[in-house]
């Protein structure tokens, strides 16, 4: 059974991702409003403003 994973475009390279990528897989997100809460692949969570997403997609 294969885990549903995201993946979050940014509008300029983050700090989420390494270097200068725009892309970032996750396990999963919840829009609260302003900010998403996106859970990275090791587990953890981060919290990112909307302004700074281009667009999330299903992989």
């Amino acid at each position: 059974m294969s885990e549903e994973r995201f993946t979050v475009t940014f509008a300029e390279p983050n700090h989420l991702t390494d270097g200068d990528e725009t892309e970032l897989t996750v396990r999963g997100y919840d829009d609260l409003g302003s900010m998403y809460s996106l859970e990275l692949v090791n587990g953890s969570t981060r919290s990112i403003g909307k302004q700074l997403v281009e667009e999330i997609s299903a992989e």
